[in-house]
């Protein structure tokens, strides 16, 4: 139940040395807290906002349902690998699937509704962090509970986790090489996707901001060498790149949190939320980090030792693995 009008107050502001005034943090989050905001379409960051994503008005009840039933996510995580292994085993004895088209279509859609999710997400942390502050965007969730297109596009981002499981199966059909980064990665992200809109974690902003953003150029990038369109490999680097980034600010922003609570400041990721997402960012990190490490650094060191051996010129051997044209 929401207080009377009359007990929502806006507090007071105070006058600085320099004449500027303030509020204090922990009254104004209980007003925006307590306080039942009316809705307004005028005051979201975007140009355009589609009839459908004003169901996010109605967000609490998906949060709910996601708090209700986190068992689900645990059952789409075991029955996904059952089929991964199970599915590995099967194909042993198989030839391979071609599936091209089907792996153009598959990345097709899912760089369309990467680029679109980025394209939801970027403007509230832009205008949160231009308009707040740093702290309100990593401890406060009042502009994602008020979004209804941020709390709409956060269900889907979820929903998307699962159907991103689907990758793996292209890996399996098609005989490729099955990382332990790929089935790792996919199956933690989506229990705590799940685990973390149950709770509406701030921080959260700032990770589905930065997944949607990789997905925007690395779908794409899947969508061209499926379709073997010819992509330089630096493209490749260059994602690789912005995950292990992404993986870092996830540290920072999980680093934020803690250390916002333990000066006593108003912070509404939970402690636990805080270390679990702190050690799954740090797995991820050192995984894409050994990644790199071993599909460019040691690959592109290993031709320079034979480029020499031949006595050809090293630079021009890199050069032409990077496919830098």
């Amino acid at each position: 139940m929401f207080p009377s009008p009359s007990t929502c107050v806006k507090p007071s502001t105070y006058p600085t040395f320099n004449g500027t005034r303030y509020q204090q943090l922990k009254q104004l989050h209980a007003y925006l807290d307590v306080c039942d905001i009316p809705f307004e379409r005028e005051n979201l960051p975007y140009s355009y906002v589609f009839e459908w994503e004003l169901a996010g008005r109605q967000a609490e009840y998906a949060q709910r349902w996601f708090m209700d039933y986190w068992t689900v996510s645990f059952v789409f995580v075991a029955l996904y690998l059952i089929l991964v292994f199970w599915g590995r085993r099967w194909m042993a004895s198989r030839p391979a699937y071609d599936l091209q088209k089907p792996l153009i279509a598959w990345n097709l859609f899912l760089s369309v509704f990467s680029i679109f999710s980025a394209y939801r997400a970027v403007p509230e942390i832009y205008r949160t962090v231009r308009d707040d502050s740093l702290y309100f965007s990593m401890c406060l969730g009042y502009h994602l509970r008020h979004n209804p297109v941020v709390s709409v596009w956060g269900i889907l981002f979820v929903v998307s986790k699962v159907v991103e499981l689907g990758d793996t199966a292209f890996i399996v059909l098609r005989k490729q090489r099955l990382l332990f980064l790929h089935w790792y990665h996919h199956v933690t992200v989506l229990l705590y996707a799940w685990y973390s809109c149950a709770q509406g974690v701030p921080t959260g902003r700032f990770f589905v901001t930065l997944n949607a953003l990789a997905h925007a150029f690395m779908y794409p990038y899947y969508t061209a060498r499926a379709a073997k369109i010819h992509v330089p490999r630096r493209l490749a680097m260059s994602i690789t790149l912005f995950q292990i980034t992404q993986m870092a600010f996830g540290i920072y922003a999980n680093a934020y949190a803690y250390f916002a609570r333990k000066l006593g400041l108003h912070c509404e990721t939970p402690w636990e939320n805080i270390y679990v997402s702190a050690l799954m960012y740090l797995s991820y990190f050192l995984l894409f980090l050994n990644f790199f490490v071993d599909a460019y650094v040691r690959r592109s060191y290993g031709r320079a030792k034979v480029a020499a051996a031949k006595g050809k010129n090293i630079g021009e051997e890199l050069v032409e693995y990077l496919k830098i044209n």
